[in-house]
């Protein structure tokens, strides 16, 4: 009898608040772009990508319900050596809700497929942080020769025992509905407070950052059904990865346990694993320069390629 209250209650909280999904997009734009965002069109989605730098192409996938902003520390970094090609996800950030609800991994690789054809990448080194960790080694496995490397950041692989509680209750019939409609910012604080370990990183700024970037074009609703897809299958898939593969993890996340890394380590052939102490799901964010400069390292010391290519009546041979 308590249950039946309790969802009566939270469908008549979902009518109340049911135009709360709907706003006004301009300033979310202007806030969270910069001279160095760039819209394109990938099929029929607008994409809000960033392309820095020159050299080897390297690109970042962040994970579920964040943006290309968690990678700002990298860029910043990578940047001076590499060209640095981070997008917001379909159903994130300023690229917003993929009509169709297109949110399987397979989705994902297919979109990634168009979007680096579009900026003309033939290969990269591509770097994945959970969620986008799923993504990049499932697009390594269909693309292996595109994959000069594979990093895998906290990334999602193995079947899950348990899920974080927001993607829990969005998995289930009316809880969905209240997260898409109404998610005030104060459970977006702590749900980041399970993301990071050193809790001083959750700054207003970075709430108001994840909290107004779920309100552009139906991000909310995008995150229950990306969620609700098929997120924790195929592990028996990744020994069949073959890039050289950089494992990094924070030893101290709460989502994906840290005897997962040490599973990716195992099941890789070609790969290396780094483990940090005192740091949660997001090394990239939470030890920035540890991690970028490991990173950076991992890729000076691979095996050196080469390639020709054909300009004019001259072959030009370049190292990759």
């Amino acid at each position: 009898m308590m249950k039946c209250k309790f969802i009566l209650l939270l469908l008549f909280v979902v009518v109340l608040v049911g135009c709360g999904n709907g706003a006004n997009v301009d300033w979310i734009e202007r806030k969270y772009t910069n001279e160095t965002s760039e819209f394109i069109w990938v099929d029929d989605k607008k994409i809000h990508f960033r392309d820095e730098g020159s050299g080897q192409a390297v690109v970042l996938i962040h994970g579920t319900s964040s943006s290309l902003h968690a990678w700002e520390q990298w860029a910043e970094k990578l940047k001076e050596s590499y060209r640095v090609i981070r997008m917001d996800l379909p159903g994130s950030g300023l690229t917003g809700h993929k009509s169709g609800n297109q949110y399987e991994i397979q989705d994902d690789v297919v979109f990634l497929s168009a979007f680096y054809e579009k900026l003309g990448i033939e290969s990269m080194h591509i770097v994945g942080s959970s969620l986008g960790g799923k993504i990049a080694w499932e697009y390594s496995l269909q693309y292996p020769d595109k994959v000069m490397s594979l990093t895998l950041i906290n990334a999602l692989g193995y079947v899950q025992k348990s899920w974080p509680t927001a993607i829990e209750l969005a998995q289930l019939p009316v809880f969905d509905k209240v997260i898409e409609n109404f998610m005030p910012k104060f459970a977006v604080k702590q749900s980041l407070k399970e993301v990071y370990f050193d809790q001083r990183l959750i700054t207003e700024e970075l709430v108001n950052r994840y909290y107004e970037l779920s309100l552009y074009k139906r991000n909310r609703e995008a995150f229950t059904l990306r969620v609700k897809a098929s997120l924790d299958t195929g592990s028996d898939r990744i020994a069949n990865i073959s890039p050289p593969t950089l494992i990094l993890w924070g030893k101290e996340d709460a989502y994906f346990p840290v005897e997962n890394a040490f599973r990716f380590e195992k099941d890789i052939l070609n790969s290396k694993l780094i483990v940090y102490e005192n740091v949660g799901h997001l090394p990239m964010e939470e030890a920035p320069k540890k991690s970028v400069a490991d990173f950076s390292r991992f890729v000076e010391t691979l095996p050196i390629t080469f390639m020709q290519i054909d300009e004019g009546d001259e072959k030009l041979t370049i190292e990759r």
